[in-house]
């Protein structure tokens, strides 16, 4: 690539980081980080993908513990078989309730692995490609919360709360 190329916005270079497989905790990573950020049905789509490159036993495996979750979660409720379907429903239960799918996945030692491994089939699927451009690899999940969501502004003494006014009541 020449000089021009990296002036005007020709194609990037490649970058050391680039050049070499994630391991599975930047997978699962960026894995969290799309599911935290991305629109369910784009997470269905790479999901769906993720499942289709999974041997069939990870695959089994992986669907029956999302059907497990969803049953867990709404006792009753009809869990459907078809996995696209299922995929959905899932996407949908993760919006509702942020952490089932790791919860519903990583259950266990072998969860974790099959986790793992539908995570990193998932970061490298072209349909989250787009929303993973805002993915800082030195992001933690905690740092995609809003600290200011932790403040309680009426609390006494608290910004914008009511604390002792003491000086006030002198005055009077």
């Amino acid at each position: 690539m020449g000089l021009i190329d990296r002036l005007f916005g020709g194609r990037r270079a490649t970058e050391e980081r680039d050049a070499r497989p994630l391991t599975a905790e930047e997978a699962l990573s960026r894995w969290r980080y799309l599911v935290g950020s991305a629109p369910p049905e784009a997470l269905s789509e790479a999901h769906g993908r993720a499942l289709e490159a999974l041997g069939e036993v990870s695959r089994a495996e992986v669907l029956q513990r999302l059907r497990s979750g969803l049953s867990a979660l709404e006792p009753g409720a009809v869990v459907p078989t078809d996995p696209a379907v299922l995929m959905r429903a899932a996407a949908r239960a993760e919006r509702r309730t942020p952490g089932f799918l790791e919860r519903a996945l990583a259950g266990d030692a072998r969860g974790r692995q099959g986790l793992a491994g539908l995570a990193t089939a998932v970061v490298a699927s072209g349909a989250v490609a787009p929303f993973l451009r805002g993915f800082q690899p030195e992001q933690e999940s905690g740092a995609l919360t809003d600290p200011r969501a932790e403040v309680d502004v009426d609390a006494p003494g608290g910004p914008g709360g009511h604390g002792d006014h003491d000086d006030l009541d002198a005055e009077d």
